[in-house]
């Protein structure tokens, strides 16, 4: 069923649902029961112990993303699609499987990516810690002030922000009917990962004295990419419901 009629708050709707569906074992349960995973590579077991989804085996050096299991290589190309069920993809994969188990597999991908920065956002609160151990050692170690190193603790809560942000976007993209400005919409959802996961993996880096002058910048100007990419993507999500732009494939 296809409606055009706005809702009267997508995000306090979507979030009800979501949460309504994340309480029915039948659609969860094959997920939820799931805290680690296995390395593409060795199939070693590994568990997720910070907030960036750039995952490397401690066995064999496998470099792969946490959320898609694919190799990280792939992540930052043009093809990086991380972030778009590919519906096609899913039934060919699972042609002798029915019409219901397609439905489940499309839930648990966004469900997977939706728990994923919600896990993600609160591994990250983690950060602050630290981050400002960081900030400590970085005065120590160079001739920085504790003002000029608070660029760390901004960073840190831009990747918080933007996580929750992208949390729900998972949760609007999984009631977006199939169509252009879905396309356009999990475009800018993709860039604002990518930019997160970047920020993510900066922040991890060791302190060198000798790099500080390099991270700061390279931290700050992803910082600002992030919170312009942000900014793009709930101000178009906004506009799209001034628009009546959005179609969705339930009645809402």
């Amino acid at each position: 069923m296809r409606t055009r009629r706005r809702p009267p708050s997508l995000d306090l709707q979507s979030r009800e649902v979501m949460a309504q569906k994340c309480q029915d074992d039948s659609e969860t349960a094959n997920w939820i029961k799931s805290n680690t995973k296995e390395c593409t590579k060795c199939q070693s077991t590994i568990e997720k112990n910070g907030g960036c989804n750039h995952m490397t085996c401690k066995k064999c050096k496998m470099e792969f993303c946490w959320v898609c299991m694919g190799p990280w290589s792939e992540h930052g190309n043009a093809w990086y699609t991380c972030n778009r069920f590919d519906e096609k993809d899913s039934v060919d994969a699972r042609d002798s499987q029915s019409k219901s188990r397609a439905s489940l597999e499309r839930y648990l991908f966004y469900y997977n990516r939706y728990a994923n920065h919600e896990q993600s956002s609160k591994l990250s609160l983690d950060m602050y810690a630290r981050t400002e151990r960081k900030m400590e050692e970085m005065q120590v170690t160079s001739d920085l002030t504790w003002i000029e190193v608070q660029f760390a603790k901004k960073a840190v809560d831009e990747v918080i922000k933007c996580r929750n942000t992208l949390q729900w976007t998972y949760a609007m993209a999984y009631y977006l009917e199939k169509g252009n400005e879905k396309e356009l919409f999990e475009d800018n959802q993709r860039d604002l990962e990518k930019a997160v996961e970047d920020l993510s993996e900066l922040l991890e880096t060791p302190i060198e004295s000798q790099d500080i002058a390099i991270l700061r910048q390279k931290i700050t100007d992803k910082t600002v990419y992030v919170l312009k990419r942000n900014d793009i993507l709930l101000e178009d999500t906004a506009k799209g419901f001034q628009e009546d732009r959005w179609t969705w494939n339930i009645s809402v």
